[in-house]
């Protein structure tokens, strides 16, 4: 047990910490102070249980206050606080598995992938033991306030949690939502990035050094065009030495999307240790993609950029490089809507595979070109 005397200069003094810590004061051994992430408490412990007692946050409580309080207790002059009655209603933790539970079963594997996410990032970490009835609007604007920086991961969580607490009004757990009349976080913008061949070239050297497993998944979305969330996903099953399958619940649109492959050769090199490429550490797809984007990011030198960049990159490039026209384009992009009318898209089931397979053949020469520019 760590002591010191406590005083408002080594209260103030003492650094957060992920694990909570109890210093103890030599003044009054059994008085302390725990020190979290975002708090410091002070805390009473009485008899051999060890039985700690909260008596408030520091600086809202003093020190002396704290301490007087301690000594009372202590002391048998005041009784012991009455513990707090059991919550009524659930917990915001409570709450976001029964929702992904539950309205997981409606919609798409990939959104209720998004939603775990960013749920289990930044609502259940912060709110994770309030009642869903005590959530208040100051609270979620506390979280999203705290994504400034990144506006588009504040419009997502705000997004997910507009989505959670509208269901559980639905549910009649709550009456109404804290998010209700909340605009958006930041504005939604509509991102133009496009790669320049110099740009694509240090991206495509940099994730050939860092190899698997972000380098890879980094190459394959460079090579095929699709979204890093369903490369990450991706099954072996999902895989013939022909074409690469991905099945309507992991796509976008909710439509299988099948394109030739072209890259068996570079498949081979991934260890094959999961039914996923590019399993998690839990054995679910791979989501560790900000420090490893960072360390792509410096390794190529190509900054302000997110990998979603690549998809509109490859899509340019087979436009620009004069490779396929749009239809095909489009195709091998899955895109629903674009060059042909929904009348038109009803009557012609065509699915342009030899089309597809020119395309991302002289796609491949062209890469291989840029790659041996000195």
């Amino acid at each position: 047990m760590p002591t010191m005397l406590l005083t408002d200069i080594t209260i103030q003094g003492l650094k957060p910490s992920d694990d909570y810590v109890t210093w103890f004061d030599k003044a009054l051994p059994a008085f302390g102070v725990r020190v979290g992430k975002r708090s410091k408490t002070f805390v009473v412990v009485l008899g051999k249980q060890r039985k700690r007692i909260s008596l408030g946050k520091y600086p809202r409580v003093s020190l002396k206050d704290a301490r007087q309080r301690a000594r009372d207790i202590l002391h048998g002059v005041v009784p012991l606080p009455t513990p707090p009655p059991p919550p009524t209603s659930p917990t915001v933790s409570d709450a976001v598995a029964l929702f992904l539970e539950k309205h997981g079963q409606k919609i798409s594997e990939r959104t209720i992938q998004d939603y775990r996410r960013v749920l289990h990032k930044h609502v259940v970490p912060q709110l994770g033991a309030v009642t869903i009835d005590g959530v208040a609007t100051e609270m979620i604007l506390e979280i999203t306030d705290g994504l400034s920086e990144t506006p588009a991961e504040a419009i997502h969580t705000h997004a997910a949690m507009r989505t959670l607490f509208n269901w559980l009004v639905t549910r009649r757990l709550i009456k109404t939502s804290p998010l209700a009349g909340l605009a958006l976080p930041a504005k939604p913008g509509t991102r133009d990035r496009v790669l320049s061949d110099a740009e694509l070239k240090a991206v495509y050297s940099a994730a050939v050094e860092m190899a698997f497993p972000f380098g890879f998944l980094v190459l394959i979305c460079i090579h095929t065009g699709m979204r890093r969330s369903e490369v990450a996903a991706l099954k072996w099953s999902y895989i013939t030495p022909d074409y690469i399958t991905l099945p309507g619940e992991m796509t976008k649109n909710g439509q299988q999307h099948v394109i030739p492959n072209l890259i068996g050769e570079n498949l081979k090199l991934i260890p094959k240790t999961s039914d996923y490429l590019f399993p998690s550490e839990v054995g679910t797809p791979f989501s560790a993609w900000s420090k490893n984007k960072a360390k792509l990011d410096k390794l190529s030198g190509v900054y302000d950029w997110v990998l979603h960049d690549l998809r509109r990159t490859f899509s340019t490039k087979l436009a620009e490089w004069q490779l396929a026209p749009p239809h095909v384009i489009e195709r091998l992009l899955n895109h629903v809507t674009g060059s042909m009318t929904p009348l038109a898209r009803i009557y012609n089931r065509a699915t342009y595979m030899t089309e597809m397979r020119q395309a991302l053949e002289m796609y491949e020469k062209h890469l291989a070109t840029l790659m041996s520019l000195r």
